[in-house]
């Protein structure tokens, strides 16, 4: 009896054994075969869009996922995907930062190496602020850097409201010239981001430029055609009566009866106006003179008059509509009796 329980015992036992062996060896067959997968290779990373990026990468070997890890302005890596594809979108990405991707394969518990690692840059979406400081015909635009943009596109507005482009700029400022009396002018500034040959833009700013009715007349116009000498005229500062000018000139009295000075209007303006009198100066006597304004060939309205050695400062204001040549002149003569009197056209101003 004992013999028979003992056989049964061996007999179940060995059962046992090799029920455990039979689920042993499989688990270890497959657990030899898991392999870990290699090195991802060429992983780019484009911008798609102002907030989206894609990344793709070549299939690694023995890779069954894939795990994509981001770094945010040089902070730590996360963990932004697991996928089985060979690509992936990233987005809602901040703007203004770096994105630094890296990607590994796995295969069950096993991990691959990172691959190399791949940068791109988002645009800030701030604007730029612009700013214009006028002088004269010119006007000076600067703007305000904003982060990670590439340059800066520059538009002016047309007469129809449209906007036109002038130029794409790196640096965060622009000249503008040719500005007119009572002209008004409306720029916009863009920035943007040229990346993997896309261009995104940003936020723009505006800024309207009114010019004023009227104006200094060198400020906007300059003598031309006949070269006068400096001894004959020249608009640096001077004084009458103690005072000192700079929106003039000052001319002397040994100007040729062919001499004048010359102002091209071009027809935009209405209105001249100016005070007179004689350069303070030591003379060998201060003499009257004679000034004939003349606008396309013809004697101006008022145009005529004497600069004379009084207390009071003469003042004048003559039509200048429509005129393009306009032409002053110190005509010499018995008026004249000596060459070194000078004489100044002081806050000389066009009016539109």
């Amino acid at each position: 009896m004992k013999s028979i329980y003992k056989k049964k015992v061996h007999i179940l036992l060995f059962a046992v054994l090799c029920l455990t062996v039979l689920l042993f060896i499989p688990q270890k067959v497959q657990a030899a075969a898991v392999k870990k997968p290699s090195q991802v290779k060429n992983l780019t990373v484009k911008l798609t869009a102002k907030r989206a990026a894609k990344l793709i990468w070549k299939k690694a070997a023995h890779a069954k996922k894939y795990q994509v890890y981001c770094s945010v302005n040089g902070g730590k890596y996360k963990k932004i995907k697991t996928t089985k594809a060979a690509s992936v979108t990233h987005k809602k990405l901040k703007t203004g930062a770096v994105y630094v991707y890296k990607v590994r394969g796995i295969n069950q518990g096993k991990k691959g190496s990172y691959s190399s690692v791949q940068r791109i840059r988002t645009l800030a979406d701030t604007k730029p602020g612009l700013s214009a400081a006028v002088t004269g015909t010119t006007a000076v635009l600067e703007w305000n850097k904003v982060k990670n943009a590439t340059g800066y596109y520059l538009y002016k507005a047309g007469a129809n409201g449209k906007w036109n482009k002038i130029t794409a700029i790196k640096e965060r400022s622009y000249v503008v010239n040719g500005l007119e009396l009572g002209g008004v002018y409306s720029y916009k500034v863009v920035p943007y981001l040229r990346a993997d040959g896309k261009t995104f833009k940003g936020s723009s700013s505006v800024k309207k430029i009114t010019m004023p009715a009227s104006g200094w007349l060198l400020d906007y116009v300059q003598p031309y055609a006949k070269p006068l000498s400096y001894e004959s005229y020249h608009a640096r500062a001077f004084t009458m009566r103690g005072t000192s000018y700079t929106h003039g000139f000052a001319v002397r009295g040994t100007l040729r009866n062919d001499e004048g000075i010359y102002f091209n209007l071009g027809g935009k303006y209405t209105s001249l106006t100016f005070k007179t009198g004689i350069k303070d100066g030591k003379y060998t006597a201060r003499r009257p003179a004679k000034v004939t304004i003349k606008a396309d060939g013809k004697t101006i309205e008022n145009g005529i008059f004497e600069i004379k050695d009084d207390e009071a400062f003469s003042i004048h204001t003559i039509n200048v509509k429509g005129c393009k040549d306009l032409r002053i002149y110190i005509v010499p003569g018995d008026i004249i009796k000596l060459p070194d009197t000078e004489y100044g056209f002081a806050d000389v101003k066009l009016s539109k």
